[in-house]
């Protein structure tokens, strides 16, 4: 079931090597990748030809249209999808293989989405970069990527945490984005390479975000950081992740982030079926728009084997004071399942007091900001909302006393 629904949502960047035998990831000095061909001449052509090969038709859901380039992306994934439904009835049965479960699949199959959030991702500017190393609270290596924006410091800092449903990504799966958002935000990002699932469950990846906090926090004056306006921020899982932090951070009674940037943030875990009791968004998206049902149940089993996820720390939304939430930008997606969970989020911000700033993108999905590249729309919504961010942080410093 997993190899297949990795077929499925391929052109979505989770992975490829499930679908036909892995294909080595060519070496960054080498000729560019067929893909990148494939993105420019997608994100080239006019409307009118793409539209010809969806079917002359766009898709329209809850008064919403999903961008055009996106809408393609999922009907070749879906395309290719049924290819190899109809061969897979030619060959002998076998059983069905589940990456995670040898070291060197999982390396693969990692690598392979990698290298397509890499390739689907809008080049960043220039910045100046340094790579550290937090020790976790385990001993273990926690690498990090530090980058500085061209501003006067001391500078305010986002510890930022890859999305990826705790399985996928690493720091140089969102170099590209990570450039950009320090850039028009102006802040110093702290990328966290945290480790990831199945082979560190919940809440192994959390206790890595927790303590690249504390880094940044200890680490603030030698890097020419300010310490008080130290903030969390993620796509997806990593939205997940900044919420817990400041909700452990504040429990600790240290000092808590200075704000959150939430990016389709995954507040509310609970099964998909309770998903669907509650939000119109999990009736709507959690088929054919890229984070599909499949891999959400797979993420669940995996991350959280045998857990509530009903709990705060896993589906944060679920917490009983939003109160302690510092300054926070959401941005979501319309065509996400998880779309009205972060709606949700944000409300129950603003009614515990709680300044925020909710932006939501109506055409695309789950994962725009690794679709930079494909499609214009993805590529204002990563501008706009970093300087969104810039101006949330910018508001910190002017509130100081």
């Amino acid at each position: 079931m997993f190899r297949k629904h990795l077929c499925t949502i391929s052109v979505f960047a989770l992975a490829v090597s499930a679908c036909d035998g892995h294909t080595p990831s060519p070496d960054p000095a080498s000729a560019p990748h067929p893909e990148d061909q494939e993105i420019a001449d997608l994100a080239a052509k006019p409307d009118s030809w793409v539209l010809e090969q969806v079917g002359g038709k766009r898709i329209v859901l809850d008064g919403q249209t999903l961008d055009l380039r996106m809408q393609y992306l999922f009907h070749q994934g879906q395309i290719a999808a049924e290819k190899e439904a109809e061969a897979a009835k030619t060959l002998p049965e076998k059983p069905e293989s589940d990456p995670f479960d040898a070291p060197q699949s999982a390396l693969e199959t990692r690598e392979d989405a990698n290298q397509r959030w890499i390739r689907r991702t809008k080049p960043g500017p220039e910045l100046a970069t340094t790579d550290e190393t937090v020790t976790a609270r385990d001993g273990k290596p926690i690498p990090v990527r530090i980058y500085r924006p061209k501003a006067e410091g001391p500078l305010p800092v986002l510890v930022y945490y890859h999305g990826g449903g705790w399985l996928f990504g690493n720091i140089e799966a969102v170099d590209r984005a990570m450039r950009r958002l320090a850039d028009e935000a102006k802040v110093m990002i702290i990328s966290t390479d945290y480790r990831l699932a199945p082979e560190s469950p919940y809440p192994g990846s959390w206790n890595d975000a927790e303590d690249a906090y504390y880094w940044a926090l200890e680490n603030a004056a030698r890097l020419n950081a300010d310490a008080s306006r130290i903030c969390v921020g993620g796509d997806s899982a990593g939205g997940n992740m900044s919420v817990v932090v400041t909700a452990r951070v504040h429990k600790a009674g240290k000092p808590k982030p200075a704000c959150q940037l939430l990016y389709y943030a995954a507040v509310d875990n609970r099964s998909v079926p309770v998903m669907r009791e509650h939000y119109d968004s999990a009736r709507l998206f959690w088929n054919g728009f890229g984070l599909d049902e499949p891999f959400t149940n797979y993420v669940h089993q995996r991350v959280f084997p045998g857990m509530d996820l009903a709990q705060p720390e896993i589906s944060p939304i679920l917490a009983d004071n939003f109160t302690i939430m510092p300054p926070t930008l959401v941005a979501a997606a319309g065509f996400d399942p998880l779309r009205d969970s972060d709606r949700a989020y944000a409300e129950a911000l603003k009614k515990a007091g709680v300044h925020t700033v909710y932006l939501e993108y109506s055409a695309l999905p789950h994962g725009f900001l690794q679709q930079t590249a494909v499609t214009q729309e993805a590529d204002r919504a990563a501008g706009e909302s970093a300087r969104e961010f810039g101006k949330l942080v910018a508001g910190l410093q002017a509130k100081k006393p």
